[in-house]
């Protein structure tokens, strides 16, 4: 896609010192556990609805990266795996990589939701999703005498049959309710679609995002498509990755400034796996304690910290891996990366 004034201005930053112009050979799968394949496609970015979708190869490769690290998870035996990003920029970079992570998340089975709610009770809160609707809050009342089963729950009176899918939550939580969003083409592409419901019913809770808090959530409201001719369905980053919102009524991945780290913050015990977001992260990184953890350097700021901090836990009892066979990974100009393993 050519530069031009129509291109958001974070993204055309970020085009412009990574201009590979790019395809992701992609799989459309029942199991998105992996995101490479065939055919080839492209994936677009754009910061506004309406604006014109930035395609480059680095796109779609993180998102790729994020699925292919969940693979790891199973092969570490109590090892620790850190994985150096290097990036012109940091702008999307976690956002992507954390949307493939969950876009290759085995989907949830779940009971039947009438099971749930008959179950359930006035001290239960529960999430509740519809074909439109995530609602999610207290249990109230089942009726079953009716001809038509009524429920409600999250301050919501609806048919029993409109849930597809129903959770128990292990949370005290208001009464939220919220839009159901369009799985979109990566979760078309992914078949992620065919579970989308159970999905945003259950997400997993094994990830986390650490940095500035607002730069990530600027970048997961970026909205992310194909970027070929004719390409329509393009969905936000956040729907995919669910940060956690006191307004959402569905959440999953936790956003935490890297100072919380220094203030004793931890990890949910659940987490799998941790993004950092440049240096104000990365300094924690010894402090983290979960199996994989991805570190961003960002190039455009003029310090080696980052990278010194990197290297430091390189030569501590590490065993070195080769990104392209032991990961499986191709990192596109001028994106580079290291990887090795340490003793958790």
């Amino acid at each position: 896609m050519p530069q031009g004034t129509l291109l958001g201005a974070r993204i055309r930053r970020a085009y412009e010192t990574l201009t590979d112009p790019g395809v992701i050979t992609v799989t459309r799968t029942s199991r998105p556990n992996a995101l490479m394949g065939s055919p080839r496609v492209c994936l677009g970015l754009a910061d506004e609805a309406g604006e014109p979708l930035a395609t480059a190869a680095w796109i779609g490769a993180l998102v790729s990266l994020g699925s292919l690290l969940r693979r790891q998870v199973e092969k570490l035996d109590g090892r620790q795996l850190v994985l150096a990003v290097s990036v012109p920029r940091r702008d999307y970079a976690a956002a992507l990589i954390g949307a493939g992570w969950m876009l290759s998340s085995p989907a949830p089975t779940l009971d039947e939701p009438i099971a749930v709610f008959r179950t359930a009770d006035r001290s239960t809160y529960l999430r509740a999703v519809t074909e439109r609707l995530i609602m999610a809050g207290p249990f109230t009342h089942l009726d079953e005498k009716r001809s038509d089963p009524r429920v409600l729950t999250a301050g919501k009176l609806l048919p029993v049959d409109r849930h597809k899918a129903v959770v128990e939550l292990d949370r005290v939580v208001t009464s939220v309710v919220s839009d159901v969003p369009a799985a979109g083409f990566l979760g078309e592409l992914t078949g992620v679609a065919d579970s989308w419901l159970e999905r945003l019913a259950a997400p997993p809770m094994d990830l986390a995002l650490i940095g500035t808090a607002k730069w990530l959530r600027d970048d997961l409201d970026a909205l992310i498509g194909g970027g070929g001719e004719g390409a329509t369905s393009s969905t936000r980053l956040r729907d995919y990755v669910l940060p956690y919102d006191k307004s959402a009524a569905t959440w999953s991945t936790p956003i935490i400034p890297a100072a919380r780290l220094s203030e004793g913050e931890e990890l949910p015990e659940s987490c799998l796996a941790a993004i950092l977001d440049r240096y104000g992260a990365i300094k924690y990184l010894n402090d983290i304690t979960v199996p994989i953890v991805v570190c961003i350097i960002d190039r455009s700021i003029a310090d080696e910290s980052a990278a010194e901090a990197i290297l430091q836990a390189r030569l501590s009892n590490s065993q070195p891996l080769s990104v392209a066979t032991d990961l499986f990974w191709k990192p596109p100009r001028p994106i580079e990366a290291i990887a090795f393993t340490v003793a958790l």
